[in-house]
């Protein structure tokens, strides 16, 4: 029953670590998305700004590109952490199921258990009175 008890321990262990995981990656996602946001928002910003100016027409291309660049970077980083973070989630549903496992393998060894004792009982009881029976002649 211990060594159940301890296998139990450290699934629930795992799957702890795994939803740390999880939650990590998810919060780079977020934090990934608002610096997209942020470079979208400045980006419109300059472009407006350029609008009324004629001498920033040049820089503005230059300005264009290279916010691309980001954004397709930023776009790549936020397909790898979600890749991740679908792998954390599948890792985190098969611990899950391993400890889903071990839980039931205690309650049916508490239940084997609780129905030896209760046969162990019932007969010290059945011997207790054919003992008295013998004892009083029945």
């Amino acid at each position: 029953m211990k060594s159940l008890e301890t296998l139990l321990k450290v699934a629930q262990r795992r799957m702890d670590a795994l939803g740390v995981e999880a939650t990590r990656i998810a919060q780079r996602i977020d934090h990934t998305r608002m610096q997209q946001a942020a470079i979208l928002a400045r980006e419109e910003t300059e472009v407006q700004l350029a609008e009324g100016d004629v001498q920033l027409g040049a820089p503005l291309i230059a300005y264009r590109r290279r916010v691309k660049f980001q954004l397709d970077e930023i776009k790549e980083a936020i397909a790898a952490d979600e890749a991740s973070l679908a792998e954390v989630r599948e890792r985190l549903a098969a611990a899950y199921q391993e400890k889903s496992k071990f839980e039931q393998l205690i309650e049916r060894e508490a239940l084997r258990l609780a129905a030896e004792r209760a046969a162990k009982d019932q007969a010290a009881m059945d011997e207790i009175a054919v003992n008295r029976g013998a004892a009083f002649g029945k």
